[in-house]
């Protein structure tokens, strides 16, 4: 009777301690059901900035071997004291002070902030989560995809995420111990007179080995798949790992291109800062290119699509590890519709003259071969010097009657050439923005 109570206090022992081992996901798990209102996602802070040339600046050891060593020559003319002359070998030369600009405004860069919640409606009982929602309940996996209309004319490029960033939690550490005992035993016999007898001889031997390792768990951080009209993502949860919060991707985009020509005067004042005759001026013309839209009033917009599984805790909620859990997995899907940006946040700021109302008309000019081509202006600071140049033609009475000729180029504005009764005697005549 006793034997048989050993017996199964052994084996209740047993069975309690490996119930009771933390190296378990969870203590039982249901199956999985369908729940589309446990997570939710938004999509804001999107920052859209072009991608500019570098400045061109060169320094010492960009130049040959005897440039350097003319090059030498003169620094050590000019900076004398050792220090300077150390310190004038890093400086950089050549540095433009005008601003560049780019012959390629289609190329975007885009910053997207993904924000994922969970709802923490506790109360929220029905026929899927019979038990309700607990503190202890998270969102195990997610998989987020963003898609751009095909009409966009606009096209992914590349992103910050080519790498797989992987994470790992340490489970557990196991120690592993075994003996093994040796025994051995001999006989030996005497038969010879007038002694007879036997004598055994004994021995023993004991080997240990003791074993330790460390469990860890490695788990997906963040991967991502990228291709022409879409973008996605996707994260894996673990031990006390709730996948809420943001999630940052810096994509670069390119538009389809449209060719437009951009407008340069130059030699609007003279070296005293006194505004020159027309007969000084000159002007050249750039091709560059711009995001084609049909429409470029429209917003473009995204349709973001995230998969999740929900891990809902049944029981064992009051305590923090999660291995004696009861869970139950929810799967959902939501799908929402975002406006990325507006045609004035990806069309480049390009300057004009002219007036708008009741509507758009602007100050072209008419080449020596009868084309007309709409005065456009990189920024706003040339558009605005050659406006104050036009007042200060049209303010001497020999000009006012008079087209403004630049060459063999001619201003034109409406049906004619531009006078003084446009600039003056419209009150909307002024610098407007292109687009």
């Amino acid at each position: 009777m006793q034997t048989k109570l050993i017996i199964i206090l052994l084996v209740t022992g047993a069975v309690f301690m490996q119930s009771c081992t933390t190296l378990k996901r969870y203590k039982s798990a249901k199956n999985s059901e369908t729940d589309n209102t446990l997570a939710d996602i938004n999509l804001f802070g999107f920052r859209l900035s072009q991608a500019k040339p570098e400045k061109e600046s060169k320094n010492l050891w960009d130049l040959s071997a005897d440039a350097q060593s003319q090059f030498l020559r003169i620094l050590n003319s000019r900076y004398p004291d050792n220090e300077m002359f150390i310190n004038s070998l890093n400086f950089k030369y050549m540095n433009s002070q005008v601003e560049i600009l780019s012959d390629d405004y289609t190329n975007k860069e885009l910053r997207l902030i993904f924000s994922v919640s969970k709802k923490r409606d506790y109360t929220k009982t029905g026929s899927l989560i019979k038990a309700g929602l607990s503190p202890a309940d998270r969102i195990e996996y997610l998989k987020i995809s963003l898609d751009i209309p095909e009409k966009s004319k606009l096209r992914f490029t590349g992103w910050n995420m080519f790498t797989t960033d992987y994470g790992s939690v340490d489970i557990a550490d196991v120690s592993f111990s075994r003996n093994l005992d040796q025994g051995a035993s001999a006989y030996l016999s005497a038969g010879s007179e007038p002694v007879k007898g036997n004598s055994a001889i004994e021995g023993k031997s004991s080997f240990s080995r003791k074993e330790d390792q460390a469990i860890k768990y490695r788990y997906l951080k963040l991967n991502g798949r990228i291709s022409e009209k879409e973008i996605e993502m996707e994260e894996e949860g673990t031990r006390e790992i709730d996948l809420t919060g943001n999630i940052i991707a810096d994509v670069s985009l390119e538009f389809d291109k449209f060719p437009e020509v951009l407008t340069s005067i130059f030699g609007l004042k003279d070296s005293t800062g006194k505004f020159n005759e027309a007969d000084k001026l000159v002007i050249s013309y750039s091709d560059v290119v711009v995001p084609y839209q049909i429409d470029p009033e429209d917003t473009i917009k995204a349709i973001v699509k995230m998969d999740y599984i929900y891990r809902n805790v049944g029981s064992g909620r009051r305590t923090f590890q999660e291995w004696d859990d009861r869970v139950k997995y929810f799967s959902g899907s939501i799908e929402k519709t975002f406006p990325l940006f507006a045609g004035s946040r990806y069309l480049p700021h390009f300057y004009c003259i002219g007036t708008d109302c009741p509507q758009k008309e602007l100050v072209r000019i008419k080449t020596a071969s009868d084309n007309l081509i709409t005065l456009k202006f990189g920024t706003y600071r040339e558009a605005l010097g050659f406006y104050e140049w036009l007042k200060y033609y049209f303010s001497k009475k020999e000009h006012q009657g008079k087209a403004v000729s630049i060459g063999e180029q001619v201003l034109v504005f409406k049906n004619g050439n531009l006078t003084i009764d446009h600039i003056l005697g419209d009150s909307c005549f002024r610098v407007l923005s292109y687009y």
